[in-house]
């Protein structure tokens, strides 16, 4: 990994499988369909170090989560969605996380 961008790894790794997304089969159920569409990857800079949240707790429940992800449009329910959703956050002084 070194001297890699991790964020450009994990983006590469994950389109090459994931590619499809779930439909409602004969009968209700649930499919994967190849569709060749990948998972939704959000990158995410911020221009802060997780040390600056303070004494905030910085695993769920994260008082300020909800202000950093990404909302995918649409996602009301199961079918027509990616199968993952994948966000990372590159944090200051090269920290990450998914």
């Amino acid at each position: 990994m070194q001297g890699r961008d991790p964020v450009r790894v994990i983006r590469e790794a994950l389109a090459k499988t994931l590619a499809g997304r779930i439909r409602e089969g004969p009968g209700r159920k649930l499919v994967v369909e190849c569709t060749g569409e990948s998972i939704m990857f959000i990158e995410a800079d911020a221009e802060v170090t997780l040390e600056q949240f303070g004494d905030a707790p910085q695993r769920p429940p994260f008082p300020c989560w909800e202000e950093l992800l990404f909302e995918v449009p649409d996602s009301g329910g199961i079918l027509n969605c990616p199968l993952l959703h994948i966000q990372v956050h590159i944090w200051l002084k090269n920290s990450y996380n998914i």
